[in-house]
């Protein structure tokens, strides 16, 4: 066992996994700074140390600290040489996570986007994994939780409209918005989930819908009047479709 996965061991058996006392919190926090900061002579954990070692200890390593101390370098090191099992372990860790975990900002995936200041965002990350291994269910879970969200996210203001992303969608959004539900059904079957079919058809309802209310907005007092006057059934989705 590397030196540094010794010593980060050696800190966290110190204390208990829960219940920590607040002086017990700030000490274990100040114990875990210094070791990040420390250089090991013997060097970084390889991938199939950090495979050994988080089978072993996931319940203590997943963290920020820890995350980017050992396994965001190993994961770059790996990348940088044209590798994608350092990708591989990175969705691993996301195993037996509940579906929240992998849009999270404590995400081992999130945390590794952002200590390379965002340079891939996690579906670009999962791409690169799904490219040369189109059926590895880790980086296809990733993939799918995200896309899940962004769906759920787009018809959740319906009838008031559609959002791609934070915004209102445009007419020229809707073609790329179209895709993104045909590339998560995709995904949904290969992963054999059960209960997309809703969200995946009012996607594609509300989004055709959408677009042909913007070509002709000014006959409409708004978005829901289009609905109402053309037969469109909806309800409004501040509850619905939410998988958490």
């Amino acid at each position: 066992m590397k030196q540094t996965l010794a010593d980060y061991l050696e800190i966290c058996l110190k204390f208990r996994k829960e219940y920590l006392s607040k002086p017990e919190r700030k000490q274990r926090h100040i114990l875990l700074t210094e070791w990040a900061k420390t250089q090991y002579a013997d060097g970084n954990p390889t991938i199939p140390e950090l495979y050994e070692f988080w089978d072993k200890y996931k319940d203590v390593c997943y963290n920020q600290i820890f995350i980017g101390k050992t396994i965001v370098p190993a994961v770059n090191e790996d990348l940088k040489n044209g590798g994608i099992e350092g990708l591989k372990f990175l969705f691993y860790c996301l195993r037996g996570k509940d579906a929240i975990e992998y849009i999270s900002t404590t995400s081992p995936v999130f945390i590794f986007s952002n200590e390379n200041n965002n340079k891939y965002g996690s579906v670009q990350l999962a791409d690169l994994v799904l490219e040369k291994d189109p059926n590895n269910e880790d980086a296809l879970k990733v993939k799918y939780f995200i896309e899940k969200e962004h769906l759920w996210n787009s018809i959740h203001e319906i009838p008031l409209g559609v959002l791609n992303g934070m915004n209102g969608a445009s007419i020229s959004d809707i073609p790329d918005m179209l895709s993104l539900v045909d590339s998560f059904e995709a995904i949904s079957n290969k992963l054999k989930m059960d209960d997309d079919k809703t969200l995946i058809e009012d996607c594609r309802k509300f989004y055709n819908a959408y677009r042909e209310y913007l070509k002709q907005q000014n006959q409409y007092n708004n978005f829901e009047d289009y609905l109402f006057r053309n037969n469109i059934p909806f309800e409004r989705y501040c509850s619905t479709f939410y998988f958490r």
